[in-house]
């Protein structure tokens, strides 16, 4: 069976992630150890909540003032905490351009309100077009209530779509959700560091 469409995620594939800016950032604000409270790895239960879209943006700031640091206005997390994101690669988002002629792409990503508005007014701004531009359909974790790499999460956007796991690729930078994607049978390619989706030999997947 030919692989006919290719999910993306969206930080550490579409775009880098800027961790060490931003944790340098909450620093000079006062918060010395912002990373244990979210890393790549692990995050309070506050953060997940926000990507799961159990709370509102303002709750979350709330909780950020109670758990963190008292001090910070809302403005100063928000733009804080947005400096995670790097900005869009003209050579990335040209490939997936490209890709559309012969591949049907969405974008499925653990993220959350305030980061969602933040890269979506970047990417129209950077490249001249929104995101969904790029994509048949965006799938967002705080809107669908669902994770990765819960299985029940990549069930809910195949379905959302309308696509096979096995016509399917789903590209991720985390091994988790890779793992949570093979349990639902898609195929999957592990991005890994310093590997881009530029690396990638795209034209392979229609004969896999």
């Amino acid at each position: 069976m030919s692989i006919k469409n290719i999910i993306f995620d969206l930080g550490g594939v579409i775009i880098d992630l800027g961790f060490d800016e931003m944790s340098q950032a909450f620093s000079e604000l006062g918060i010395k150890d912002f990373e244990n409270y979210f890393n790549p790895l692990q995050q309070q239960k506050f953060f997940e909540q926000l990507e799961l879209g159990n709370i509102s943006e303002q709750t979350f700031y709330k909780e950020f003032r109670k758990h963190i640091s008292p001090e910070l206005t809302d403005n100063q997390i928000k733009n804080t905490w947005n400096l995670i994101i790097k900005p869009f690669n003209p050579e990335r988002m040209a490939l997936l351009e490209k890709l559309t002629s012969n591949y049907n792409l969405y974008l499925f990503s653990n993220t959350n309100e305030i980061h969602a508005k933040y890269f979506e007014a970047q990417c129209l701004k950077q490249t001249g077009k929104s995101l969904q531009h790029y994509f048949i359909k965006t799938y967002y974790s705080h809107d669908l209530h669902l994770r990765k790499p819960d299985p029940k999460a990549f069930i809910e956007v195949l379905q959302q779509a309308h696509i096979e796991a096995k016509e399917t690729v789903f590209i991720d930078d985390n091994a988790e959700n890779i793992i949570g994607a093979k349990k639902v049978a898609l195929n999957t390619i592990h991005l890994q560091n310093p590997s881009t989706i530029l690396d990638i030999d795209f034209a392979k997947l229609k004969n896999q």
